[in-house]
């Protein structure tokens, strides 16, 4: 980790000065001296003890924060893990069905002749159903009817009054135009699932998106907390210039013209240093907004830059996967082909054959009339044809032009995506290298305008120079040290965006 230098502890103040105006008072001292340099040890130890107990909040500390304390993360994490749930919805579809009835009611209106006052009956059924991928539809049930005539006259020839009908019966249906082999129903489950993982991909690329955000939010505090470092570092070295030609004003040493400028750069760095504090502010909110913690609360210490670590960053050669708005993509591409297929399939014209069988048994007593039903002597059965077709041509027509048009916007939409993500993965890379070549030369930059200006100050104490100069110098290694943090942020958040490119085992091209 680079160390800053602390500009104001020994700098600017001459030796020569410094000596004459203190050195007699310091002997005079010595032993009240010793004693405060005995504290100060002690408290020094004490403050390092303190700092090393506290350990700093790591990045991926902090991501977890973000995924347990986030409203939004949670959100899109959980409407992901709904979707992907969800799209089971389309294995239904083909799944065998267990259905119930029962009915009781009764019948009074008058028949004619009349023969009774009313009828009475109950209705109970139980069977499954399925529909078949290649379009068969089928039921497989048992029915049992209760019949009672009430208020029978004489010369009725019913008989007897009350009677159980059990009847086991075998329904089949299948499409042969629209809806031909099951092409709906094939369709309605692919686009059943499609959507539900286009809203899966969807959601996780939310979740991604907040995630990458997070990092760099850290990355942009802990690179703020250097620029603020160094700020304050400029502010006390300016303070000691202006301390420095100050006291040789009043020795007669030095030039009014000094001083102004000593004490113009004093002011410049005081509200540099405000700036830094109130950029630091706003990513501090930032910091906590992905918390969702107030705005102002207490920040924990966090890590420290590896700017050495960054210089030596490895380009990625080749893309790991796709970003999970591009898988979606893929997803609403095969939703749309399905729905494009319903819509054709619902405007065809319809022609179904089917056919029912059924055996039938009758008796006054329950079991005796579920015993007559296994036999086949009072069977029934029958096949139908049915036809059906739209009569307005020329909407029908337009649905299925607008059905094709809708399929291939999706094409269009999904290849683009795959495109423009190619040309962000390019953009993204080439950022990211020129940034990490930018920080290598501003290392340098910032190396040399520090020798630079420690020796002008070795020279200002030796009076070969002008305070001019140094302040031009000191306002060089200011900048050099400020643009290498920044750099190193911009790095930082880049490589946050790289995680938004994952393999997926769905989708992808």
């Amino acid at each position: 980790m680079h160390t800053y230098h602390r500009w104001g502890t020994n700098l600017y103040v001459s030796d020569y000065i410094f000596n004459q105006s203190v050195i007699g008072l310091w002997r005079t001292n010595m032993e009240k001296n010793k004693l405060i340099q005995w504290g100060a040890k002690f408290l020094i130890c004490g403050t390092l003890l303190h700092g090393a107990s506290a350990s700093a909040l790591t990045l991926n500390e902090y991501l977890d924060q973000v995924k347990g304390d986030s409203t939004a993360y949670k959100g899109s994490a959980e409407q992901s893990e709904g979707a992907q749930l969800k799209s089971r919805e389309a294995d239904l579809i083909f799944t065998p069905k267990l259905f119930a009835e029962a009915r009781w009611g009764y019948d009074g209106k008058p028949g004619n002749p009349k023969m009774y006052d009313e009828v009475k009956s109950q209705y109970y059924s139980l069977g499954v159903s399925q529909q078949f991928s290649f379009g068969l539809q089928t039921k497989l049930s048992y029915d049992m009817t209760r019949t009672q005539f009430e208020g029978l006259a004489p010369t009725s020839p019913i008989n007897p009054s009350k009677y159980w009908d059990a009847t086991p019966k075998l329904e089949l249906s299948m499409p042969l135009w629209a809806n031909g082999f099951g092409r709906t129903a094939q369709a309605n489950e692919e686009a059943l699932r499609a959507q539900n993982i286009a809203e899966k991909f969807s959601s996780q690329g939310q979740s991604l998106n907040i995630l990458a955000g997070a990092e760099a939010a850290y990355w942009k505090l802990a690179a703020w907390q250097d620029v603020v470092t160094i700020q304050e570092q400029a502010k006390q070295a300016a303070q000691s210039i202006l301390d420095y030609v100050s006291r040789k004003k009043r020795m007669n040493l030095g030039e009014e013209a000094d001083v102004l400028q000593a004490r113009a750069l004093v002011e410049a760095r005081t509200l540099e240093l405000q700036v830094a504090q109130n950029e630091y502010l706003e990513a501090q909110r930032m910091f906590n907004k992905f918390l969702n913690r107030e705005a102002t609360a207490k920040v924990e210490t966090l890590e420290k830059v590896n700017y050495k670590s960054l210089e030596q960053l490895a380009i990625p050669a080749a893309r790991p996967g796709s970003r999970a708005d591009v898988e979606a993509t893929n997803a609403q591409l095969a939703a749309a082909r399905a729905n494009a297929v319903i819509t054709l399939e619902r405007n065809r014209p319809s022609l179904d054959i089917y056919g029912n069988y059924a055996m039938n048994g009758r008796d006054e007593e329950y079991n005796e009339a579920m015993k007559e039903s296994g036999k086949t002597d009072q069977d029934t059965a029958f096949v139908g044809v049915r036809f059906s077709m739209p009569l307005n041509i020329g909407a029908a027509s337009d649905t299925k032009a607008g059905a094709r048009k809708a399929e291939r916007a999706a094409e269009l939409n999904r290849e683009y995506a795959y495109y423009a993500q190619e040309i962000d993965w390019t953009n993204l890379t080439r950022n990211l290298q020129d940034a990490r070549d930018n920080l290598r030369l501003l290392s340098r930059i910032e190396d040399a305008q520090k020798a630079k200006l420690e020796n002008e100050r070795v020279r200002l104490r030796q009076g070969r120079t002008t305070t001019y100069q140094v302040l031009l110098f000191e306002q060089d290694y200011t900048t050099s040290a400020i643009s290498k943090v920044k750099s190193a942020a911009n790095i930082l958040g880049l490589q946050a965006q790289i995680k938004l490119y994952q393999a997926s085992p769905e989708g992808g091209k």
